[in-house]
């Protein structure tokens, strides 16, 4: 079965979301606080297992690691 691009852009989403947080040696509960939604939800994102992610919270993740939206996706610098 084909990968789709909504899949591809979640994985690489929930690669990033995993590499900022280690970079800064926070825990995801610390992560999750700090922008206000479950550990739960914050653990999902950063699986492979993710379906979805509301702009409002990738908006707030963005924020949190002082980088843009484009940034959280592609991975690079902002």
């Amino acid at each position: 079965m084909q990968t789709s691009y909504k899949e591809k852009l979640l994985e690489r989403i929930s690669e990033n979301l995993k590499r900022l947080r280690l970079e800064k040696s926070y825990s995801q509960a610390f992560v999750a606080e700090n922008i206000d939604i479950s550990l739960r939800t914050y653990q999902t994102y950063e699986s492979d297992k993710t379906y979805d992610i509301r702009i409002s919270n990738m908006v707030k993740i963005a924020e949190f690691y002082g980088i843009t939206v484009d940034a959280l996706i592609s991975g690079k610098k902002s």
